[in-house]
C-alpha cells in the first residue's frame, strides 16, 4: 500500500512539472515566429527588388520582425553562415535590387522578440529567381530547403 501511494504521489508530481513547463514556456504561449513567408517580384508588387511579407505568426503586442537575408551564388548554394542584410521592419519589407545584386536565389530567417529578451527564430525560407514565360517579369518560387 505504502509502495502504490509513493507511486501516485510520484506519477501526480510529474504531471505537476510538465503541465508548469508547457504553460509557461513564451513561445508556445505568446511569442511565435512566422511559420509563412512570401517574396513578390517587381511584377507583383511594384517595388524594385523583393517584397517581404509574413504571416502565420504569434508575437503579442510586438509587431517588429528582425529580417536575416542570406544572398546565394547559385540556385544550388545553401549557406547562411554570413548575413547579407539584417533590418528590423514590420510584417512587410522591401529589399531593394541594389542589396539582392542580382542573386538568383536567397534564404530568410525572420525572428520576433516579444519582449522576453529571447529572439525567436523562424525556420529557413528560400526563394530562388524564376522566369515568366513569354514576359519580361519573374517570380521568387519558394524552395524546399
Amino acid at each position: 500500500m505504502k509502495n502504490l501511494a509513493l507511486l501516485l504521489s510520484q506519477f501526480i508530481g510529474s504531471l505537476v512539472f510538465i503541465g508548469c513547463q508547457t504553460q509557461s514556456d513564451p513561445q508556445q504561449t505568446d511569442c511565435q515566429p512566422p511559420t509563412t513567408l512570401i517574396a513578390k517580384a517587381p511584377c507583383d508588387s511594384g517595388y524594385p527588388g523583393v517584397q517581404l511579407i509574413v504571416s502565420n505568426y504569434r508575437v503579442g503586442s510586438v509587431l517588429q520582425f528582425d529580417y536575416n537575408i542570406f544572398l546565394q551564388k547559385d540556385t544550388l548554394s545553401n549557406d547562411v553562415t554570413t548575413s547579407s542584410y539584417r533590418n528590423a521592419s514590420g510584417e512587410q519589407i522591401i529589399i531593394g535590387e541594389s542589396i539582392l545584386k542580382d542573386a538568383p536565389k536567397f534564404v530568410v530567417q525572420v525572428s520576433v522578440n516579444c519582449g522576453t529578451g529571447k529572439d525567436y527564430q523562424s525556420r529557413y525560407f528560400s526563394f530562388v529567381k524564376r522566369p515568366v514565360p513569354d514576359s519580361t517579369c519573374y517570380v521568387w518560387a519558394e524552395q524546399t530547403l
